[in-house]
């Protein structure tokens, strides 16, 4: 009987051995002789994996991937070129950037004197009485580093309304007032503001979330839907050219997920949507918070599905609810705990302003709970610490109703989130709340805001090292919103600027900004990569190069894990293949 016993087991473990030495079928295709940064784990990097259809299947040395291999297998070789996992944009607005440049570009200023000479190029071919918008030019980014006067743009064209969008910020000069019927007064929208000379009362031509008061045509014909899908086609190829594979669509209107969906259907999507719902305009009680939630979930034809979070698939997913909650960093109604002082730059003239909280306390918090009870994840717009303190305040509030383990199960974020405290940490790290920023306002503004605010604000100024240090998830993204230039792009959203950014924590400027927070290499690109795909729930699908992941990825000119950090910013890709597909390949 032992004897029988014992010849059974052996088969047993024979057939067990062919088991888990077969070869495997083989795959659809291998890249080899590689240095594969993994991003799992431990970090790691391999030689050569193998994909099947659109998932990553192995991943391991040359050799061991070699029993991938069959007749009809694709295989690449590497030729020791640096590959690692499609990078992840966690903020963009790709369905309206896309068509920004409609219908002749928008101008690439860096002065008020160029903005003129523009001007009065526009006013030149136009008709009195026509508008001209010039939009997206921040202060904070021009030569005079200040926004300009209303005379300013009254001289270049004074038969002509002009408007200069910042966002939530606008200038106009005195004809677009006049049109608009625009007075000494006219009341303050709530909770925006009709700039006046504290000693005429007459308004200076400043709007701080007030443009609503005018009376500007759609200057340009809108796209048919065609255009608006070649738009979005090549905007995303110019995403896949930078190694983009997904994006976090942080403002998506049921048309856009409607465009998206069907882009999918038709093999024509070429990176992955994370679709915010953003909640505007900010509604003006509690009943009609519910109403517009509604709204949200069943889109413009009252059947798809937009909601909540979580609905989709691999391709185009619902993602948080997001309100505006303050104004803007880089025009000066960010929502302070301090005020932000008297000066020219933003023409702030009261002494006691902190900025525009758009959203009271008491609206956020009843509209969130409701949001949180239907399972939604949230997010709110926050570029100043006092909005971020109401924000956090809403989502204790939450955990106290709903429970603070369901609260940390919905991952809560912060969008912006660029100043913290200690405090805000404390919270974030007790509620598991997580958050996506935006590297390029550092380049860009964060020497004109040392100027503005001082260096002791600024030493709270998007610490992301502290962030990492807390044990929190951040991730990296651009808020790409104006024209189609990686680097010359309002917003720059080139992701390669980005990493660099936050290795070095250099300025536009040459200088450096809290160097005590820079990342390291592998920080770095967690940031742009799993981080990004955590914080959307997605990290168990992408992210990292594993098997049975999605098979998003790129080959890349260089090693950055060891060549220098200065040269990582002119990082070029080679191929970037989205879901077993290769998307991009440089000639």
């Amino acid at each position: 009987m032992l004897k029988l016993r014992s010849l059974f087991a052996a088969a047993v473990l024979g057939a067990s051995s062919l088991f888990l030495y077969a070869k495997p079928e083989p795959a659809d295709f291998v890249l080899r002789n590689a240095k594969i940064i993994t991003v799992d784990q431990k970090f790691s990097t391999a030689e050569a994996l193998a994909v099947r259809a659109d998932k990553i299947v192995a991943v391991g040395s040359d050799r061991k991937i070699a029993e991938w291999i069959g007749p009809n297998t694709q295989v690449m070789d590497a030729g020791g070129k640096t590959v690692m996992p499609g990078l992840y944009d966690s903020h963009v607005h790709s369905y309206k950037a896309s068509v920004s440049e409609f219908g002749g570009g928008a101008p690439l200023v860096h002065s008020i004197a160029e903005a003129q000479d523009w001007i009065r190029k526009q006013a030149a071919q136009k008709k009195a009485g026509e508008w001209i918008v010039l939009e997206r030019v921040y202060a904070t980014r021009l030569k005079e580093t200040r926004l300009p006067t209303k005379a300013e743009l009254d001289e270049p064209a004074p038969l002509n309304p002009v408007l200069w969008n910042s966002g939530p910020v606008a200038v106009v000069n005195s004809k677009a007032l006049e049109l608009s019927g625009i007075t000494r007064d006219t009341p303050n929208p709530t909770p925006g503001e009709i700039v006046k000379d504290p000693k005429t009362g007459e308004p200076t031509g400043i709007l701080r979330n007030a443009a609503q008061l005018l009376k500007n045509p759609k200057s340009n014909r809108p796209p048919t839907a065609q255009e608006q899908r070649e738009a979005v086609k090549h905007l995303h190829h110019l995403y896949n050219e930078q190694g983009i594979t997904s994006i976090g669509e942080r403002r998506t209107e049921s048309e856009a997920i409607d465009l998206f969906r069907d882009m999918e259907k038709t093999g024509e999507l070429t990176v992955r949507v994370n679709c915010t719902r953003m909640m505007e305009p900010v509604p003006k009680s509690i009943g009609e918070a519910i109403a517009k939630l509604d709204e949200l979930t069943t889109g413009t034809n009252k059947t798809a599905d937009y909601g909540p979070t979580g609905h989709g698939d691999d391709w185009v997913r619902i993602g948080p609810l997001k309100v505006l909650l303050d104004g803007g960093m880089l025009i000066g109604t960010a929502y302070m705990r301090e005020p932000w002082g008297v000066h020219d730059v933003y023409q702030i003239t009261d002494p006691k302003y902190r900025g525009i909280l758009n959203v009271q306390p008491e609206l956020l918090n009843a509209l969130y709970l409701e949001a949180a009870k239907r399972g939604w994840q949230l997010t709110a717009h926050c570029t100043g610490e006092a909005s971020m303190d109401v924000l956090l305040d809403c989502y204790t509030k939450i955990g106290k109703d709903i429970g603070y383990r369901k609260v940390q199960q919905q991952r809560f974020l912060i969008t912006h989130a660029n100043f913290a405290s200690e405090r805000n940490f404390a919270i974030c790290k007790a509620l598991h709340i997580g958050a996506d920023m935006q590297p390029a306002w550092l380049y860009k503004d964060g020497a004109s805001l040392v100027e503005t605010l001082g260096e002791r604000r600024m030493n709270w100024f998007m610490p992301l090292k502290t962030w990492f240090d807390n044990g929190l998830v951040v991730g990296g993204g651009s808020d790409h919103m104006v024209q189609l230039d990686s680097i010359e792009s309002t917003n720059p959203w080139n992701p390669w600027l980005g990493l660099w950014t936050v290795l070095t924590r250099k300025t536009e400027r040459d200088g450096i900004l809290n160097p005590k927070e820079c990342l390291t290499r592998e920080q770095a690109i967690r940031f742009y990569t799993i981080n990004n795909c955590t914080i959307n729930f997605e990290e168990a699908k992408k992210g990292s190069l594993e098997p049975g992941k999605l098979a998003d990825l790129i080959m890349i000119d260089r090693d950055i894990l060891k060549c220098p950090i200065e040269n990582i910013r002119d990082t070029k890709v080679l191929l970037t293949m989205v879901g077993g597909k290769i998307v991009w390949k440089k000639e």
